[in-house]
């Protein structure tokens, strides 16, 4: 080869450097909340598991889904981790949106309740309990004002009369437990882990991570990675490598011998948390997180939704479910 021609090799190779080919792509993909349900969506970035499929992921935390899907609709990000009962409401308004994935499957939720309240109770409390309080929940429609709701209905109580819904928003929990103004309230992780195992002083009522209550709350696909359907359908090599990276960080997430890494990892992820107690969050949480979205799973999202009589009429699975995927969510097992 003379070396002219290794000359002009070489410049090309530069020029085609310098013009981003065989750069890793871009993609900005939406967490509805800021929450360790989307767990897998950050330890994905971290632990590299986005670059090594050629993915360039900036993650972009809303204030809830009312924020977030509008931004998934407008296309600021391309795909989103949110509940997947909120994509239900969505599709069944008019919405192209499908899910390609799911990010975690039980509902991480607990009904705490103060010390002073499980001692009127006494040592014999259930479930049936909460027939006569007043519990905490977000607003009508939210994921806790509808638990509540199917809670009380499974258990043949009026949720209108046979106990009280107080919506608020979450940091006013502790303080309106201990001003006695509510009997409990319906949390998400960490907030039940903080009250009970850093606060102290609460416990459990129900605790859905233990497998308690009513089994509509369990592989729930409660955490879905969805998209709007025409992004999915062009960009379907993108979306393997998003969901090949997300399962990738769910097995090791999985994996009890990576606990601490894992719980490293997150600190500056969730810098307000206390490390002990975020480790203790994420340890109650590791066997949630699975890729799966099946029949059933859908199923029980309109179960909930109909229940709760935010939903009049089921939305089918094959309307918000994007099977092209699920040859990758049978690698989460191997």
């Amino acid at each position: 080869m003379n070396r002219f021609l290794r000359l002009t090799i070489a410049a090309g190779l530069a020029l085609s450097a310098a013009s981003g080919i065989g750069h890793a792509q871009d993609l900005s993909i939406g967490s509805s909340v800021h929450s360790l349900f989307s767990l897998p969506l950050y330890l994905a970035k971290e632990k590299g598991f986005f670059e090594q499929e050629g993915l360039n992921v900036e993650i972009i935390n809303f204030s809830g889904g009312s924020t977030a899907t509008p931004a998934l609709l407008g296309g600021s990000v391309v795909l989103q981790s949110a509940a997947t009962e909120n994509m239900l409401k969505v599709v069944a308004a008019g919405q192209p949106i499908k899910a390609v994935m799911t990010v975690q499957s039980t509902l991480n939720g607990a009904l705490v309740i103060p010390q002073a309240v499980a001692d009127r109770l006494g040592e014999d409390r259930s479930l049936e309990s909460i027939k006569g309080l007043r519990i905490g929940t977000l607003s009508r429609g939210g994921m806790a004002d509808m638990a509540m709701r199917y809670i009380a209905s499974d258990l043949g109580l009026n949720p209108e009369s046979d106990l009280t819904l107080m919506p608020m928003k979450p940091d006013a929990y502790v303080p309106s437990m201990q001003s006695g103004d509510i009997d409990g309230a319906l949390t998400v992780e960490p907030q039940q882990t903080l009250m009970v195992d850093g606060l102290g002083g609460y416990t459990y009522l129900v605790d859905m991570l233990a497998g308690e209550g009513p089994d509509v709350f369990q592989d729930m696909g409660w955490i879905s990675l969805q998209g709007k359907v025409d992004w999915l359908e062009e960009n379907e090599e993108t979306v393997r490598k998003v969901v090949k990276a997300m399962i990738a960080a769910q097995k090791f997430v999985a994996d009890e011998k990576n606990l601490d890494e894992v719980a490293k990892l997150m600190e500056p992820i969730f810098p307000n948390l206390e490390p002990a107690l975020l480790r203790k969050s994420i340890e109650k949480q590791i066997n949630t997180y699975k890729p799966y979205i099946t029949e059933e799973i859908i199923k029980k999202n309109n179960d909930l939704l109909m229940t709760s009589g935010v939903l009049q009429t089921a939305v089918e699975y094959e309307t918000v479910v994007d099977e092209s995927y699920s040859d990758l969510w049978k690698e989460f097992e191997n």
